[in-house]
């Protein structure tokens, strides 16, 4: 009875021996748990009096495939509507421009929307794994000096966010345990408070008040100013209306996009650690930069915060009135 339960063990040892073996190394990040959404966000512009109109411009973000998310079915309705790419690769858009007899007369109304299916999946990344590696940055390439420099709301230049990730870098410069400094910094130094126009990174720095658009934003100088590659993401969660959110991503050779959220890492401290390399499946990335800019002719080249959407009007030399309004909605459902 000894020697068989001898036996009995050295089997167990072997079997975990061979399943570990076959499991390989840990997995530095992961994409698992996929959900299925419908989204659909419309751009509703009425013409109370401005007559005549000499042209409307409605815009809307068309969210593009990553690594956690796919986009399938996307149904766009307007009038002529045509797309966009940003000259960077950075995002997608599409565009309803209208002029001469196209253009809402007073008392009408025009309006763009954009729907699909959203697959999307959670982000899990092993933190021992990210933090016991070393990294190191082609300095030279394309990429990392777009997503090192300082742009429109994401000041990475300015004196004081270099001062802060200074600061930073002085105790650790790791990728990821700058990157995590970071992001503990904005959580500790910044309360959650309604939009206000005029913001950007330096803005909640000073002011230590923001939404959750200006908290990526400042966690992304702060990654920037420190030579770490970073990116914001506007979008929204994935159900209910009107629902917008922004989250941000750093980026590890070898590893990819490393999400962050200081947000909701700071309005829910219990999901402070989570919101640090990982991602629930509940959110749709619209856009993954704050500017984008086209190569068109019709309407504008260069647009600015994209989340919910933009527009613009022109009235006609020598015409009246200047009321016009403009309502933008985002529903989403889980899909059946």
């Amino acid at each position: 009875m000894q020697r068989s339960s001898k036996l009995a063990g050295a089997c167990v040892v072997v079997a975990m021996t061979l399943q570990l073996a076959f499991a390989g190394p840990p997995k530095a990040i992961e994409y698992v748990n996929p959900v299925a959404y419908r989204i659909t966000q419309t751009i509703e512009v009425t013409n109370h009096d401005v007559s005549p109109l000499a042209s409307l411009e409605l815009n809307l973000p068309i969210p593009q495939e990553f690594r956690e998310q796919r986009v399938q079915g996307v149904r766009i309705v307007g009038d002529d509507p045509f797309r966009l790419v940003d000259r960077e690769g950075l995002g997608l858009a599409v565009r309803s421009f209208c002029v001469a007899n196209a253009v809402p007369r007073p008392g009408e109304s025009k309006s763009l929307s954009v729907s699909y299916k959203l697959i999307c999946k959670e982000i899990r990344t092993d933190a021992e794994v990210l933090a016991d590696r070393e990294y190191r940055y082609d300095t030279s390439s394309a990429e990392y000096k777009l997503y090192t420099r300082a742009e429109e709301l994401i000041e990475a230049d300015d004196p004081e966010i270099k001062a802060v990730a200074d600061g930073i870098r002085s105790g650790t410069t790791h990728p990821y345990w700058f990157a995590r400094k970071a992001y503990d910094y904005v959580i500790d130094h910044t309360e959650y408070a309604s939009p206000s126009p005029g913001m950007g990174a330096r803005r909640c720095l000073k002011e230590g008040k923001a939404d959750c658009g200006w908290y990526a934003a400042l966690f992304v100088a702060l990654c920037r100013a420190g030579g770490i590659p970073a990116r914001p993401v506007a979008g929204c969660w994935a159900t209910g209306d009107n629902n917008w959110h922004c989250w941000a991503e750093f980026l590890l050779p070898g590893v990819g996009w490393v999400p962050a959220d200081p947000t909701v890492g700071d309005t829910q401290p219990d999901k402070r650690e989570f919101y640090f390399g990982n991602l629930d499946n509940n959110r749709v990335a619209l856009i993954k930069a704050y500017n984008l800019s086209f190569d068109t002719d019709r309407g504008h080249a260069t647009l600015g915060f994209m989340q919910v959407g933009c527009w613009h009007w022109y009235r006609a030399f020598g015409g009246t009135g200047e009321k016009i309004s403009v309502r933008f909605h985002e529903v989403g459902e889980r899909a059946r």
